[in-house]
């Protein structure tokens, strides 16, 4: 009947007036709407109707049902055009019948586990509404545990029969014989030592043969990013039960060379090359030179990776490097070097790193210089679980950062500078919905007695309160210059929507402030607001801002253009 329909008027678009539910009595009209696509307009839908997606929202709201235990459901539609109107109204019936439940599981064939202990792990459990998707989930999870002792060849087949709605489940097990690793083969190496990556291979000969092995030594492979693709396979010794394991690898090319070049607000141009060795003396060790230069910043930095510390799979880094930045109101020189570790923990990434570096400041106003040798100790952990770097639409971002100098170690400037920033990404239709919050204290330690003005806080500008030129929010010194503060809280949201192709647009609002001392933090913040363009570029957003300021006072502009690579957050 669709067909028939899509033939009549397969080039008009008609909108989604109504959407009738009946026969539902087991589950509310909203749980089953839910599950549906199709829908009428709204704030940010549209509500046009689609033959493919509606046939989709139909077998979704049939699964909905046999997964439920309603084995037998069958459900109904009925499309009712208006040409005229361009409208349709959709009336969908339900036939629920009765629901199925789970009242017997068997284990057969099993003699290394008891029935109770496999009945403890599997999804399916008694008396509950059955659904079949928990089948193949529990031969995953009867296999996986078999697996893990050794039992490589064991093989479950699952029935169910079904009487009067009453479910009877039955997991036949052939278990076969326990498996051991004969030999593990690394095939493919060119450039990288052997021995390198049978560090990484947690498979040693005579031990029990097990999947979860094969994977993790396979991970750990791909760890040291030295390769393409590595296929496993697992072959018969002539040995019974023994196996042998083969790792085949392709290696990555060892160097790359790139070159980027940019504009922004701040930096205006800049631009930044890279030299990469992912593989040094086919130990995996990784080199890196980076240089960038703008209107604002020089730096170089050297880097050199390896993928142990000592015995331990703990990667860590030495490095060295110059930077020369030109802030507002002060220029730095940096000089210095580090060493870091890398750890993941919680989901994320830790990492420590202590480093130490001479900081000349340049004071423009006064035509003075300050040298501080500083040492401090760093400790930040990130998780990144957006679903794209350069263009998220969904997941979060979470960053925190602990950056202590002096204090433990001798400095000439002492002080502890926590931050924390949070960024979270929805998707709302066609739309995506940011959001971000920033907070940052800094403290000096005796015997310093204030915090330099290379670490204090700014807000306003590109990727702070949009509103505001950079660094304008905020205490002034006596020649207008930004004074910075020791505590910082920003907070931004966005609607980010397309407009045409690589085209995009931005609706922001931003909050901000930053406060000289503890004791001036109040619930007063800068706010602007403003709209963008984007356009996608393998680079990330190209876009363009323009902030307006709410509340501003008799001395400020209107608002503020920004221009720049990358989204603010």
């Amino acid at each position: 009947m669709i067909i028939l329909y899509l033939l009549l008027f397969g080039s008009i678009e008609f909108k989604v007036t109504k959407i009738a539910i009946t026969g539902n009595e087991y589950f509310n009209e909203a749980a089953v709407r839910k599950v549906m696509l199709t829908n009428t307009p709204g704030l940010f839908r549209k509500g046009s109707f689609q033959a493919e997606i509606f046939n989709g929202d139909i077998t979704a709201i049939q699964n909905f049902y046999n997964y439920n235990g309603f084995l037998d459901a069958h459900v109904a539609s009925e499309l009712i055009f208006d040409s005229t109107e361009k409208e349709v109204e959709i009336n969908i019936a339900i036939t629920e019948r009765k629901q199925t439940f789970v009242k017997e599981i068997q284990f057969v064939g099993n003699r290394l586990f008891t029935s109770d202990f496999l009945e403890e792990k599997i999804a399916t459990q008694l008396n509950e509404p059955f659904d079949k998707r928990k089948i193949e989930l529990d031969g995953y999870t009867i296999t996986s545990l078999y697996d893990d002792r050794g039992y490589a060849d064991v093989h479950v087949q699952s029935n169910y029969t079904v009487t009067d709605n009453e479910l009877k489940l039955v997991h036949t097990i052939a278990e076969g014989e326990k498996q051991f690793i004969k030999e593990v083969a690394v095939i493919g190496l060119e450039r990288t030592r052997e021995g390198v990556a049978r560090r990484e291979i947690t498979l040693k000969p005579n031990d029990a043969f097990r999947y979860a092995d094969i994977l993790k030594s396979q991970r750990n492979l791909y760890n040291l990013g030295v390769f393409n693709s590595i296929r496993t396979s697992a072959r018969n010794a002539s040995q019974a039960n023994f196996k042998i394991v083969q790792f085949t690898t392709v290696e990555k090319k060892p160097i790359t060379v790139n070159f980027r070049f940019g504009y922004g607000t701040r930096d205006y141009l800049r631009a930044g090359f890279g030299i990469t060795h992912i593989n040094m003396l086919g130990r995996a060790w990784r080199g890196i030179i980076e240089g960038k230069a703008s209107f604002a910043e020089y730096r170089l930095n050297s880097q050199l990776t390896f993928p142990r510390f000592f015995v331990s799979a703990v990667k860590y880094s030495i490095g060295a490097f110059y930077q020369f930045r030109k802030e507002i109101s002060f220029k730095t020189r940096g000089i210095g070097g580090y060493w870091a570790t890398y750890l993941n923990l919680i989901g994320g990434k830790l990492s420590s790193k202590y480093d130490i570096k001479a900081v000349r400041t340049y004071f423009v106003d006064v035509d003075s210089t300050e040298d501080d040798l500083l040492q401090g100790i760093i400790f930040n952990w990130l998780r990144d679980k957006r679903d794209d770097p350069l263009f998220p639409k969904t997941g979060n971002y979470i960053y925190i950062n602990s950056e202590t100098r002096g204090v433990v170690l001798p400095s000439d400037v002492n002080y502890v500078r926590p931050t924390f920033e949070y960024r979270v990404f929805r998707p709302i239709m066609t739309l995506v919905g940011a959001a971000s919050v920033k907070v940052g204290i800094v403290q000096e330690v005796s015997p310093t007695t204030s915090v330099p003005l290379y670490e204090r806080f700014y807000c306003g500008g590109t990727s702070s309160v949009r509103g505001y030129s950079e660094w304008s929010i905020g205490p002034r010194d006596e020649n207008d210059n930004p004074m910075g503060g020791k505590a910082l809280f920003e907070l931004s949201g966005e609607i980010r929507y397309p407009i045409y192709r690589i085209l995009g647009g931005s609706l922001f609002i931003d909050a901000g402030n930053i406060w000289q001392e503890y004791d001036e933090i109040d619930a007063s913040l800068r706010w602007g607001i403003g709209a963008g363009v984007r356009v996608k570029t393998p680079l990330g957003s190209v876009r363009l801002d323009y902030g307006i300021k709410i509340d501003r006072q008799p001395d400020e502009s209107f608002g503020a253009v920004h221009f720049a690579i990358g989204e603010a957050f």
